[in-house]
């Protein structure tokens, strides 16, 4: 099914960049537009977690796989065995696997995160392209806003108290000798 009047009302995302429109003004332009079973599909994309059958199962099974890709590395670089962390998925990406390590080849944990964010982005580009007006094209909205919406949250003042919160206790904390 078409969501033309839905998809063409959206504003266009940037990474980075405050959403002009929120997760929870999105739902709200959902209601009506989305069968019960499209609304539970982006409910759980919203919600980063894995979806009814349908045709959000090809995103997950990518996320899936960019988060085994993740736990691989990390585990390598800590000499640790990655298999009783991995989830299983259908399909293979070749391009998931090496934006994973190219993300890790970036500097610091934050262009770490941003980069795998980006792969997200680029994979919620590509599911849209198969339907941009139908579900798919919905479904990348909903994966964009959710990641937009969380990298405009980030303060770099929050982080810093909430980091120096976090060593204060940790020193606070009774030797456990």
């Amino acid at each position: 099914m078409d969501h033309w009047y839905l998809v063409s009302s959206l504003p266009v995302l940037r990474l980075g960049e405050k959403p002009p429109m929120s997760v929870e003004a999105f739902r709200s332009a959902c209601a009506g537009h989305l069968s019960d079973d499209e609304m539970l599909a982006v409910e759980a994309v919203l919600e980063t977690r894995e979806p009814p059958v349908g045709e959000a199962s090809g995103w997950w099974n990518s996320e899936v796989q960019l988060r085994d890709a993740v736990v691989r590395v990390r585990a390598k670089n800590r000499s640790t065995d990655a298999a009783s962390f991995l989830k299983p998925y259908e399909g293979f990406s070749v391009a998931i696997e090496k934006r994973v390590t190219d993300a890790f080849a970036r500097p610091n944990p934050l262009e770490q995160e941003l980069a795998l964010d980006e792969a997200r982005w680029v994979l919620a580009d590509e599911l849209a392209l198969a339907e941009p007006f139908g579900f798919p094209g919905v479904l990348a909205f909903a994966i964009k806003v959710r990641m937009a919406e969380r990298w405009a949250e980030l303060d770099e003042t929050i982080g810093q108290e909430k980091v120096e919160e976090f060593v204060l206790s940790a020193l606070e904390e009774p030797n456990n000798e």
